[in-house]
């Protein structure tokens, strides 16, 4: 998922190519990448999408452009937004929360038992906003997973695939999520001991990192 940064440029290049004094070349351009903002925001099934595609292969530029300034009136006006997404994110953010909480009472904890348990859940939850968060950005960017087994793994060796240029997530993101994964497979496994504060409070902070950077 683009960033907002990266999408406001998209939508100020639009606005640039759709003007008075462009032609048939930019107004084709600014159709194409109109598509790609709704593809990146409320998704391809927008109506606006099946328009700017017509569009496009019938070569009525006129019906182009119009359709690509609906999409920058749309995006100044709040409209490109998708309310399931928005909803997938705030859940993510709420089970981050649970579990930063989780890792501040452990690290207030005298009891070693109830320290580990309060780090265990605290990785649960930090890899379950993680596994949702992987499955989103591979239905943003259209790469097939195995819905019955859409575990961490098989999730980010969705998204890394270097051999087939898909690297939607890079080596060293990758590397960290493995590390992630890890960190969440001790704690359903019941390896309480092996989970550190150090490490579970980075897992964490990372995640939620790792979404806002990926998954605005």
């Amino acid at each position: 998922m683009a960033s907002h940064e990266s999408m406001t440029k998209r939508i100020d290049k639009v606005r640039s190519l759709v003007s008075e004094e462009t032609g048939m070349r930019e107004w084709f351009e600014a159709a194409s990448i109109a598509l790609t903002v709704l593809h990146d925001t409320v998704g391809s099934s927008h109506p606006l999408s099946s328009s700017l595609r017509h569009a496009l292969e019938k070569g009525d530029y006129d019906r182009a452009v119009a359709a690509a300034r609906a999409v920058i009136h749309l995006y100044d006006e709040g409209g490109l937004q998708s309310p399931r997404l928005a909803i997938a994110h705030e859940i993510e953010g709420g089970l981050l929360d649970i579990a930063d909480t989780q890792v501040q009472s452990a690290e207030r904890a005298s009891d070693l038992s109830q320290k580990q348990l309060q780090l265990a859940i605290a990785a649960f939850l930090a890899g379950a906003a993680l596994e949702d968060a992987l499955r989103r950005l591979c239905d943003s960017n259209e790469i097939a997973y195995d819905t019955q087994r859409s575990t961490i793994a098989k999730l980010q060796g969705s998204l890394y695939q270097p051999s087939k240029q898909i690297e939607v997530i890079s080596n060293s993101e990758n590397k960290q999520v493995t590390a992630w994964g890890d960190t969440r497979n001790r704690a359903d496994h019941g390896k309480f001991a092996e989970l550190t504060q150090f490490e579970v409070q980075g897992m964490v902070l990372g995640v939620r990192g790792f979404i806002d950077r990926h998954l605005p």
